[in-house]
């Protein structure tokens, strides 16, 4: 493993706690290659970067998977924005203010995620 994935790693696990290391283990068992590929690429380098704060990365890639219609990695990264310190009344905020731009069917669903997120991590 590469210095630049153990350290993606690690940021990783910082950011997402245990919620973050179930949803990465399937990964890291069944396809290593991407779960390398993301760590070392996203959490290795990007999220290493100190252009933003931590607190806008998530609201930035909230925003981006939301738009995208790609429910399946919110919950983790809403539990990364609540370990930032985003709070669950901004994440709500950040919801109503993509409504207009994305629909409401999405922001239902992206709100569905956040709540069982929250139910899972309480």
């Amino acid at each position: 493993m590469s210095e630049q994935v153990a350290q993606g790693m690690e940021r990783f696990a910082n950011l997402s706690g245990k919620y973050g290391a179930a949803a990465l283990a399937p990964i890291k068992e069944q396809f290593p290659e991407l779960a390398e590929f993301i760590m070392g690429t996203a959490y290795g380098d990007i999220f290493q970067r100190n252009t933003i704060p931590d607190q806008w990365k998530e609201v930035a890639v909230i925003s981006s998977l939301i738009t995208q219609g790609q429910f399946e990695q919110l919950g983790v990264h809403y539990v990364m924005a609540l370990r930032v310190g985003v709070t669950v009344d901004q994440l709500k905020g950040i919801l109503l203010h993509l409504a207009p731009c994305v629909g409401a069917p999405r922001i239902i669903s992206a709100f569905n995620v956040l709540l069982a997120t929250l139910d899972e991590i309480q």
